[in-house]
């Protein structure tokens, strides 16, 4: 796990537990086992979602994109310049889109997108860190904060659809 902002490591995983547990939430009530959060580079949680793409039927109710919608509506105005974005897996194409639009510079994740797609979630074949780069401004990316509990979110769900668990 690297990153180059001052935010520090252990501060992240703080983040990312409360994601974990609004995540787990969600899986309990049969929602797909992804959850996103905003924050300010102090610490303070400004909004955090699980996916609602099972619940809405819709399939662009994912984490990150409830999440930035939640903070938006909070702080009255759809600029998050200046916020930290953490999410349970690699965000997806659309919402690495919609953190750009939203002025989200930084972004810290859990599951790789290799990760997700072992779990049989799709990705587009588009990792975000080849996308991320592309984007003006680009958008920081830090991998790996609690990898191995939101990785086992994902292939506990898959195995529990199998019935191999």
């Amino acid at each position: 796990m690297s990153s180059s902002s001052a935010v520090r490591s252990d501060m992240l995983r703080q983040w990312m537990k409360s994601v974990v547990s609004v995540t787990i939430e969600g899986v309990a009530s049969g929602e797909h086992p992804f959850g996103a959060g905003v924050f300010t580079e102090d610490g303070r949680q400004i909004a955090v979602a699980h996916n609602e793409v099972v619940t809405r039927c819709d399939p662009t109710a994912h984490a990150e994109i409830l999440a930035i919608g939640k903070a938006a509506k909070k702080l009255r105005g759809p600029d998050l310049s200046g916020l930290w974005i953490v999410s349970t897996g690699e965000p997806c194409p659309m919402c690495l889109a919609a953190i750009g639009l939203a002025g989200i510079q930084r972004v810290a994740y859990g599951a790789s997108a290799a990760t997700i797609e072992a779990a049989n979630f799709g990705t587009l074949g588009l990792k975000a860190s080849d996308l991320a780069s592309q984007l003006s401004p680009a958008i920081e990316l830090t991998g790996g904060v609690l990898e191995y509990d939101c990785s086992a979110l994902l292939i506990n769900h898959r195995r529990k659809d199998q019935g191999d668990g």
